[in-house]
């Protein structure tokens, strides 16, 4: 019985046992499927936060009112927003462009703008563009394209005219930003905004438009110019030839001459003088209207432009190729045409060239432009071919014609160039010239001669016509008193020179500078004259002139040069105790210390000059130093 009750306990025990583990488990299993369930929801949750994040807020009621504003507005109200669009119109038709918009910009605030008509949105955008407002019209074509109003051709090709009219290209360019692929592909529209981007400088977006050009209809031959404008503003060498082949016969000079210059411009000379060849073969075989003569596609400016081509490329023989062509064509080289050949033959100094290019100016038949001729001499006298440029002027004055006669400018050139070469007596016989064609000369011809009085030391020639030209009326200049102080210094006539500079003022009307000042103590001391520069200097104290550094080095100098260490003195102590020291080089200062050392019973001068430069911390060099560190 015992044993059976020990078997009994023995069987409870063991159930006891496998319950406690199967409820351990149960628990476990439970409590695992419970943080499942939490980690899914916790996630579920996130992801829809994200999507809230990412996913569009939804309007607001006063957002989906102004937006159905059109449909949920009454009759009546409707009726109260046309009569005050009518309001406005007549305010911008009596010039009230500020009140109006004051007015529209009560409706626009609560979204009611969008239930005005095109009309009051054009007069607003007029009369904006007239005042200059184009932040106001930038704004207006936004509200139109927010409101989803398509505005019609008539509308954008007003608008763009005033805008491109007045240069307001970037606005013209922002339109085309906004509204893009909505705007009509019309001519008159898109070429307000390619021209737009060409004159704002940029020449890509007026090309990215072109296809948009090209889509109106109603283009013909003469509107092909402006493709050609772009592809030379953006050096398309390979559209403008498809251009010219697609116009063919029906090509004008206009658009030849866009196409050169486009091969031109990318340095291709052969390339454009190739499509030159092509358009004269494509006039030679137009028929013949009757007695009506067609519009050359050839002319003067399509060979200058391949001429200037040659040239930039330093191709002479071509430039010339090109001269025979088109003479044998008919067509007579222009001022242009000269021009570039003889800054050619200049350029690479071809002076063979050049006579040929001058001989064939001078045996045409027509007149002879006064402008190119003296751009001619004065190339000619660059190139030192003053003989020629001589041959040249010889020609212009036996020419009878008004614009053929040299001018003021004419004669000084040739001036100048005999003067250079110190010929004052070709230069005088210019002179002559001169005053027998009815020319009165000025100051700068007055200086010229004055510089070739000095290259020859003629003083009393200079004088002369010094006194004869200021009688006869010329009014002299600042050149002109530094040219006389040039000529008195060189020929020694310093007390000439010192009176000019006093008496200039009250003579002439203007004070005299630092430069002549200068100018007049350097001619001075060229001659020794020591005690004549020291008084040129005094006098420019006393008229409260500011010397200036190389007034006082060349005084300084000349002063150390005389031994006259009293002047040295005060030239030195002068620049370092003005209120804004004047820099005298360090060498200098050393160099003069080193001599009044030297000079016996000057202790005292040489003490002084030390302290001097000790004062405005200058390097002093020690009494036995050879070298300067």
């Amino acid at each position: 019985m015992a044993d059976v009750v020990q078997a009994i306990g023995s069987i409870q025990d063991l159930f006891a046992a496998v319950a406690q583990e199967l409820l351990v488990t149960l628990a476990f299993f439970f409590s695992l499927a419970l943080w499942k369930y939490i980690g899914q929801r916790n996630k579920s949750g996130k992801q829809k936060k994200i999507e809230k994040i990412h996913s569009p807020p939804e309007p607001s009621k006063k957002a989906v009112v102004g937006h159905s504003a059109k449909v949920a507005v009454d009759a009546k109200a409707l009726q109260s927003i046309k009569a005050a669009e009518e309001q406005m119109l007549r305010l911008l038709d009596q010039r009230e462009f500020t009140r109006a918009l004051n007015f529209f910009r009560t409706f626009e605030r609560d979204g009611r703008d969008i239930h005005f008509t095109e009309a009051l949105f054009g007069s607003l955008i007029q009369s904006a563009i007239r005042v200059g407002k184009v932040d106001v019209v930038e704004r207006l074509l936004r509200s139109m394209h927010r409101n989803g109003t398509e505005p019609s051709l008539e509308f954008w090709r007003t608008a763009l005219k005033m805008l491109s009219s007045r240069k307001h290209f970037e606005v013209c360019l922002n339109i085309f930003s906004i509204f893009g692929r909505s705007l009509p592909s019309d001519k008159v529209i898109f070429s307000c905004l390619i021209n737009g981007a060409l004159e704002h400088g940029t020449p890509d977006r007026a090309a990215a438009m072109l296809h948009r050009y090209r889509e109106a209809t109603d283009l013909d031959p003469r509107d092909y110019v402006l493709l050609l404008r772009t592809y030379v503003a953006v050096g398309d060498v390979d559209a403008a030839e498809s251009v010219f082949r697609e116009l063919g016969p029906r090509m004008t000079a206009l658009m030849l001459n866009l196409v050169l210059l486009t091969c031109v411009q990318a340095k291709q000379p052969e390339r454009a003088l190739e499509r030159l060849h092509e358009a004269c073969a494509l006039q030679d075989s137009r028929p013949s209207e009757g007695d009506a003569v067609a519009d050359p596609i050839v002319d003067v400016v399509s060979y200058n432009s391949v001429i200037k081509g040659f040239t930039q490329a330093g191709m002479s023989a071509r430039c010339f190729d090109c001269l025979h062509e088109m003479r044998a064509r008919n067509l007579e080289p222009d001022d242009v045409t000269f021009g570039s050949l003889l800054d050619m033959c200049i350029t690479v100094n071809d002076m063979g060239a050049a006579d040929q290019v001058v001989n064939l100016l001078m045996r045409r038949d027509q007149p002879v432009d006064t402008v190119v001729c003296t751009l001619f001499i004065k190339g000619l006298v660059r190139a030192q071919k003053l003989p020629k440029a001589v041959e040249l002027y010889e020609e212009m004055k036996r020419r009878t014609g008004e614009g053929s006669r040299p001018d003021i400018v004419t004669y000084s050139v040739l001036i100048k160039a005999h003067v250079d070469s110190h010929n004052l007596e070709q230069a005088l016989s210019v002179v002559e010239d001169m005053v027998t064609a009815g020319h009165s000369p000025d100051d700068i011809i007055l200086t010229h001669l004055l510089e070739g009085c000095r290259y020859v030391s003629n003083h009393a020639l200079g004088k002369k016509l010094f006194e004869d030209m200021l009688a006869a009326g010329v009014k002299p200049s600042d050149f002109t008193l530094i040219t006389m102080l040039k000529l008195h210094g060189r020929c020694g006539a310093h007390d000439d020179a010192y009176h000019l500079v006093k008496k200039w003022e009250s003579l002439y009307g203007f004070k005299p500078s630092v430069i002549h000042y200068t100018c007049l103590m350097s001619g001075c001391l060229r001659t020794k004259s020591y005690d004549q520069a020291w008084e040129a200097y005094r006098l420019m104290m006393d008229n409260q002139v500011q010397p200036d550094e190389t007034t006082l080095a060349t005084l300084l100098q000349g002063m150390i040069a005389a031994q006259n260490w009293d002047r040295v003195l005060e030239i030195v102590s002068y620049a370092v105790k003005c209120p804004k020291p004047i820099h005298i080089a360090t060498e200098t200062l050393n160099n003069a210390l080193t001599q009044v050392r030297a000079a016996p019973g000057k202790t005292i001068h040489a003490s002084q000059l030390q302290a001097l430069m000790q004062r405005a911390n200058i390097w002093v060099a020690p009494r036995n130093a050879r070298h300067q560190p």
